[in-house]
């Protein structure tokens, strides 16, 4: 899903199919280069170098370098959105649903975009977590909704769903720093352990 150019009038307008490919391209660019040379050390120019546009063209998507970075912050947490998105169509079984967001994010994490990003722009990093964490807590919360509710129904007590996605979304962000010390456990047995325990929070045990 790529984000729209927003129109001068205010109204939605989509731009075209050409248009939201030189978008989505001038994006994966910009983070790509990020990754490689940190948000200081991108301009302008580079990104259109890289991409093979003019300035004008680049002008006609984006306001400037600000409205790119504004632009790979969404870019990045809708794709993360779509990703687990197409995990749960896969296997919509609301039994499993635990397992398909434990797995996700596991493999996102070993995807290692994170891991280098804190290498090589640690601030650019913090910057991308905290303009992403609100809507990360309320993806977590929708995604595990069954899982809460099967809870729920066990135990006949309200699971704090807001207080599991703020725990999950943070402690996410901190495997990019301290991942590597996880050891001897795995971070998907970490991600389960955490989510669980969080979940029966001042609850009765599950039943057999």
């Amino acid at each position: 899903m790529t984000n729209p150019i927003p129109p001068q009038d205010g109204t939605a307008k989509d731009p075209g199919p050409r248009a939201r490919r030189t978008r989505q391209k001038i994006l994966d660019t910009a983070l790509d280069l990020i990754i490689d040379h940190g948000e200081s050390g991108v301009t302008i120019t580079d990104i259109c170098d890289a991409v093979g546009i003019s300035r004008t063209t680049m002008y006609r998507h984006f306001a400037g370098m600000d409205d790119i970075i504004r632009g790979v912050y969404l870019n990045v947490r809708e794709r993360f959105a779509e990703g687990l998105e197409a995990a749960i169509a896969r296997n919509p079984d609301k039994r499993q649903r635990l397992d398909v967001v434990v797995d996700y994010l596991y493999r996102f994490f070993n995807e290692g975009l994170s891991q280098k990003l804190a290498q090589t722009d640690p601030n650019f990093l913090r910057e991308l977590s905290l303009a992403n964490f609100d809507s990360r807590v309320e993806l977590y919360k929708a995604a595990l909704d069954p899982f809460f509710d099967q809870v729920e129904q066990l135990t006949g007590t309200l699971v704090d769903r807001h207080l599991v996605g703020y725990f999950i979304t943070h402690f996410y962000a901190s495997l990019t720093v301290y991942g590597a010390y996880a050891k001897p456990y795995e971070i998907d047995v970490l991600l389960r352990k955490l989510i669980v325990g969080l979940t029966y929070l001042n609850q009765a045990p599950p039943r057999e």
